[in-house]
């Protein structure tokens, strides 16, 4: 899925959250797109579970869904959402009470958050609008969030005294999310302020997990963040090649296979 189609559905979903049933033509104009354009993301999401269509419109599958439970469905969109499920349950059955933790943004962090035991007592530093959310209401959670900007498009808050907050924050282990994995080009995002932030908890967590799905081995992105030789740990899917696998070998980089 594209970018720009990534962040339409994320508004078509929200829109329908707020208006509880809307028309085609309305979501149309609303975005500037065809009719078709629309009829072709409501018809995805509907086959996904998340809305049902109406006659010349949709609404939502569940009238209860919550706003946080969109906004984590904004990222089930994505492709390969139960390999990012499972890469969740996996990363999170590592951490351990009292640690502290950097979550990073991307749409697999937010399976981490969900995977935690809801009163398992550590402390979180974030900085996206959706793991916010899910560890707002954990009385257990020492939650410590970076303030700034909200991007809305990627869904991260962002300013330059982010980055102070973090060098002088120690964290037991960062897991670290990646748009590209490539040998030589190292890993990659899209953005130069989320870019920054990931150095900053890199040089500042005693262990290093980087969390993605195998679609992003061989990518590569606009923005270099990190090479492969900062990462201690990698946990992914069954989708991996036996190439990569020999790679993170070669590297001496720990690799974990979610199942």
């Amino acid at each position: 899925m594209s970018y720009e189609r990534k962040k339409r559905v994320r508004n078509i979903i929200n829109l329908i959250n707020q208006r509880k049933e809307i028309s085609v033509k309305e979501i149309s104009d609303l975005m500037r797109v065809s009719n078709m354009t629309i009829r072709r993301d409501l018809d995805d999401l509907e086959q996904q579970g998340i809305i049902r269509r109406t006659h010349g419109g949709a609404v939502l599958l569940d009238p209860n869904t919550s706003m946080m439970d969109l906004y984590i469905l904004g990222e089930q969109t994505t492709r390969n959402a139960e390999e990012k499920r499972q890469i969740g349950i996996k990363a999170a059955s590592l951490i351990q009470p009292h640690e502290t933790i950097f979550l990073d943004s991307g749409s697999t962090t937010p399976f981490i958050a969900k995977s935690l035991s809801y009163n398992l007592p550590i402390t979180v530093l974030c900085y996206t609008f959706t793991n916010a959310l899910e560890f707002y209401p954990r009385e257990n959670t020492n939650l410590i969030l970076l303030g700034g900007f909200l991007h809305r498009d990627s869904n991260i808050i962002h300013s330059v005294e982010n980055l102070e907050l973090i060098r002088n924050t120690r964290a037991d282990k960062a897991f670290i999310s990646t748009g590209g994995l490539d040998p030589k080009m190292g890993l990659t995002t899209y953005f130069d302020y989320e870019a920054a932030i990931k150095r900053e908890m890199i040089n500042s967590a005693r262990q290093i997990i980087l969390v993605t799905d195998s679609s992003k081995f061989g990518e590569i992105n606009v923005v270099h963040f990190a090479d492969l030789d900062k990462i201690d740990m990698i946990i992914t899917d069954q989708g991996i090649s036996e190439e990569y696998r020999r790679l993170f070998m070669d590297r001496e980089i720990e690799l974990i296979i979610a199942d």
